[in-house]
């Protein structure tokens, strides 16, 4: 008989301490899903893996809206103008200078550019 209530007092001592992690971890912030449910998983987005993307999602988006502002200009002005235009701005201050560099006509640009031109005819 002694022995059997030394069992059962192990297996008590087992359960209460799976109760108390799984209450810890309530606490802390974890649970758990059960499967077929919709649970905190499926209404918070995963966290992201890395800060690099968001960096470069932004400079790209940099480049792709300079591009296409140069590519408006070009095609509005036509491409002597444009070229008129960067030559005055190579002969300011520095800023001026700086902006001439960022609004070279490169082929992407001009490809672009002209594609517009032979839409608007």
């Amino acid at each position: 008989m002694l022995l059997g209530f030394v069992m059962a007092d192990s297996n008590l001592r087992d359960f209460y301490g799976r109760i108390y992690r799984i209450q810890k971890r309530h606490r802390e912030g974890g649970g758990f899903e059960a499967a077929g449910t919709l649970g905190r998983a499926y209404f918070q987005p995963p966290p992201s893996r890395s800060h690099v993307a968001p960096v470069l999602r932004a400079i790209v988006m940099v480049f792709t809206a300079v591009t296409l502002v140069k590519v408006m200009i070009l095609s509005a002005i036509g491409p002597h103008d444009y070229a008129d235009r960067l030559s005055m701005l190579r002969q300011g201050d520095s800023l001026d200078r700086a902006g001439a560099v960022v609004m070279v006509a490169d082929p992407v640009t001009t490809f672009l550019a002209g594609k517009i031109a032979a839409l608007r005819g």
